[in-house]
């Protein structure tokens, strides 16, 4: 699989949507064998998938690796993606199903504009938890971060908020799925995110080389996380408002990689049956 790694490489996808693949290739190997595209025309291969007991977003997700393996094969995909298309369909028709009837007293526009308060007012602390639950939808855990001036004043104990010239890259190395998708990077440019935490460093740093928490003595508490964020909501009451608005795929596929969750588990848990 070395060569369908390069080739995924070189479409500059993420390391976890890579790795994502990697794993799937090696579920369809398990499921057909080795030798499974001598021996199994796309036809078959799409038939067992709608016969198959696997869910929706499993289907997708396998039917989206193969459809990138054939290319990699310099095989038509054509029938696959047409597959696809037909998946997508049938998530969003169950995904609406789900959502019509749910109702939340808040909305994203006011999920930002409390964010927005919180910077206008210099609660940095605030926006800085606020700001990656709402759009990075992160887990509680995943909050559990050391600020630091530089790469080398970091450590893996601790997800990291690295300062930079012109962003902050976010590390994570400390959450709940790392063992399955490692680790997670994100650039983060927005200006006001940026100076929220170049101004909590520097009210809370005595050197520029000291890691600075961002809780003192932290537990991922609901009661400890919701003290930050926007009417003291909790991070899956904001992952549920922001598929409310939006319960595309294309979300649901953003949020779990953002969050380093299968699409299935999102599905199962935050869009949304309660």
């Amino acid at each position: 699989m070395d060569g369908f790694k390069k080739h995924l490489e070189e479409q500059n996808l993420s390391s976890t949507t890579i790795n994502n693949h990697i794993r799937n290739i090696n579920k369809i190997i398990k499921l057909f064998g080795v030798d499974f595209m001598n021996e199994y025309s796309d036809k078959d291969l799409i038939e067992f998938l709608k016969n198959s007991e696997l869910n929706l977003s499993q289907r997708l997700t396998i039917s989206n690796t193969l459809s990138k393996f054939y290319k990699y094969l310099d095989l038509s995909n054509n029938k696959i993606i047409d597959y696809i298309a037909v998946v997508n369909n049938d998530l969003k028709k169950k995904y609406n199903k789900r959502n019509k009837n749910l109702e939340y007293e808040y909305t994203k526009k006011d999920l930002v504009n409390e964010l927005n308060k919180f910077y206008d007012n210099k609660e940095y602390k605030k926006y800085i938890v606020s700001y990656l639950l709402i759009y990075y939808n992160v887990r509680n855990a995943d909050l559990n971060i050391e600020i630091v001036k530089h790469k080398k004043y970091s450590t893996n104990e601790y997800n990291n908020l690295i300062l930079r010239k012109n962003s902050v890259l976010y590390v994570r190395t400390n959450y709940k799925t790392y063992d399955k998708y490692g680790v997670i990077k994100n650039e983060i440019k927005n200006k006001k995110f940026i100076n929220s935490v170049v101004q909590y460093f520097n009210k809370e740093t005595y050197d520029d080389r000291t890691p600075i928490k961002l809780f003192k003595n932290f537990n991922n508490s609901t009661n400890t996380i919701t003290k930050y964020t926007p009417f003291n909501l909790r991070e899956t009451d904001i992952i549920k408002i922001i598929l409310k608005e939006n319960n595309s795929l294309n979300q649901a596929t953003k949020i779990s990689e953002r969050r380093g969750t299968s699409l299935v588990v999102l599905q199962e848990n935050y869009n949304i049956n309660k």
